[in-house]
């Protein structure tokens, strides 16, 4: 019976000095948006178009910078384009559910490959990701469209209620690629800029899902939706995400001027 035990004991010795002489992989988790401050929806009055939401960075100050082997790298801004309500509808059900289980991850891998969300851009080029990080939790505002001249209602986006510059300009708004707005009511002021939507940029861009059945009888009304996700790296560069913050969609209707 000793010798018995003695064996077990060496085996159980072997193994832990295995395990401590090879090391395990290290995971990182990271901490998501949940703070939401205004959620547009497909009937949101022109006034309350825009998204609001706050970052979640006081937890990962230790990943920014430093000796670190892990990277946070701040918070992008995820959105997909859609003809079709109950399509979305139904897309959002599925991440919500994915976003509830244990797996924290897998809503956000949803959104990036499975619905093909992309990043925001912006007239001064891509940025990635969009909000980076400083530590601190702080105050989004975005707002895609123009509705009249009115600058309260302008496509901006605004940190703690101050505009997000690029080599002191202050970013607008602009679909994947940099080149096209979310002014669709406005492509004959300049065709080239506030494009409507077509099938073809299902592939081309890739940031639109089309159906063949418009929500609306005149085929004019797109929405858009978008997602906050934390996002960071490590030593290999291997992308880290946090769960998913829903941050609501937007109705544009590309036969008005003003949204």
């Amino acid at each position: 019976m000793q010798k018995r035990l003695m064996s077990i004991l060496i085996l159980i010795v072997g193994c832990l000095c295995f395990f401590s002489g090879c090391g395990l992989d290290e995971y990182y988790m990271l901490d998501a948006p949940i703070t939401i401050l205004n959620t547009p929806t497909h009937d949101t009055t022109f006034d309350r178009r825009y998204f609001s939401f706050q970052t979640n960075e006081s937890g990962m100050r230790e990943y920014i910078g430093g000796d670190s082997a892990f990277r946070f790298l701040g918070t992008a801004i995820y959105y997909k384009i859609y003809n079709n309500y109950s399509t979305m509808s139904s897309n959002d059900s599925s991440i919500s559910s994915l976003s509830s289980s244990t797996n924290y991850s897998a809503a956000a891998t949803a959104v990036i490959e499975r619905f093909g969300f992309k990043q925001l851009g912006t007239n001064n080029g891509t940025i990635t990701p969009l909000i980076a990080a400083t530590g601190a939790n702080r105050t989004i505002y975005i707002r895609l469209m123009n509705y009249q001249t009115d600058t309260e209602h302008s496509a901006r986006i605004l940190i703690n209620g101050v505009p997000l510059t690029v080599n002191g300009n202050a970013v607008i708004p602009r679909r994947t690629g940099n080149t096209y707005s979310f002014d669709f009511g406005r492509e004959e002021d300049d065709d080239s800029e506030n494009a409507i939507p077509t099938e073809s940029d299902s592939t081309s861009l890739g940031d639109v899902n089309y159906n063949s059945t418009f929500s609306d009888a005149d085929k004019k009304i797109w929405y858009v939706d978008l997602y906050a996700i934390a996002v960071g790296r490590d030593t290999t560069y291997t992308p880290y995400y946090s769960n998913v913050l829903h941050l609501g969609a937007v109705t544009i209707d590309s036969g008005e001027k003003d949204n």
